[in-house]
């Protein structure tokens, strides 16, 4: 087995890089990176280190070189144009390079109706890749659990949850996880080419969300909502960001980020950590 996995460095990244390291021997993992001295640490480890610029495709071919599965981890950047011209390069690189499995690890928010921002481009990656030579496996993520442990301590302050997403629903799910499942999907062969959207068990209403929020921080937050002109504006670093972070949650209001499924436990056998234990876990660390 030959592993490459792009946008190693990342929070996802790296998360997907030390799974596989558990599952994988060191020498079978190659790091398709932009910038290899961040990638230090996992080459003391055994792990091969390649220079990629998702916007140089002679760097992606040669670090895509004899891969027999590549991961293939988008960058944050937007708008949608740069994050498209950078996957057209990698779907061209991967072909060129031969790459006998590609998975796209992508995000809940892709249907046609979906006012999130971001994501066209999520619903043009698996039509690209649909179109392309290569053989491929599609990973949808529901919204990462991990960030509501960072902004606790501001909610906490504030008394408030401000997300904008009306009567919606939410269905979350932690980095770890996905790491897990996607590398569990690597060491399955049998489970190529299926379609894979990980989330929790159940998705929250604001309220429902606001109640955990406080049983983890210990004092009361209730929702709140900043209008989504205001959580753009209050919310807007970097420049612009505001207002594609509102998007996500205008989508939410439409209850198209509420999909619950059992892929999940499909590809680990396991069941995903409960939103409120992740949340205690993490919100210890920094307490």
């Amino acid at each position: 087995m030959n592993l490459t996995i792009t946008g190693a460095t990342g929070q996802l990244g790296t998360k997907i890089t030390e799974a596989a390291i558990k599952c994988f021997s060191p020498a079978e993992i190659v790091l398709s990176v932009r910038n290899p001295q961040k990638a230090a640490h996992f080459a003391k480890r055994g792990v091969t280190v390649r220079k990629a610029d998702y916007n140089n495709m002679q760097e992606m071919t040669e670090a895509f070189r004899n891969t027999d599965v590549l991961v293939y981890i988008p960058s944050t950047s937007f708008p949608n144009t740069v994050r498209i011209a950078e996957f057209e390069n990698a779907v061209e690189a991967a072909e060129i390079a031969k790459v006998s499995q590609f998975i796209f690890a992508g995000f809940i928010a892709d249907h046609e109706n979906n006012p999130f921002k971001m994501s066209p481009f999520f619903g043009y990656a698996p039509r690209r890749l649909a179109s392309s030579k290569l053989n491929y496996s599609l990973i949808r993520d529901a919204m990462y659990a991990d960030p509501l442990a960072a902004y606790l301590p501001e909610l906490l302050d504030r008394g408030r949850l401000l997300y904008p997403a009306g009567e919606g629903k939410i269905s979350f799910i932690s980095r770890d996880d996905i790491a897990h499942a996607i590398v569990q999907l690597v060491s399955k062969p049998e489970l190529y080419g299926g379609r894979y959207t990980l989330t929790g068990e159940k998705a929250y209403s604001m309220d429902e969300l606001a109640q955990i929020l406080s049983r983890v921080g210990g004092s009361p937050i209730r929702y709140v909502p900043m209008t989504p002109e205001e959580f753009a504006s209050t919310y807007d670093e970097p420049q612009g960001f505001g207002e594609v972070l509102a998007s996500l949650y205008a989508a939410a209001g439409k209850n198209l980020m509420a999909e619950v499924t059992q892929d999940y436990e499909r590809l680990t056998g396991d069941k995903p950590e409960e939103l409120e234990s992740f949340l205690v876990r993490e919100f210890s660390k920094g307490t």
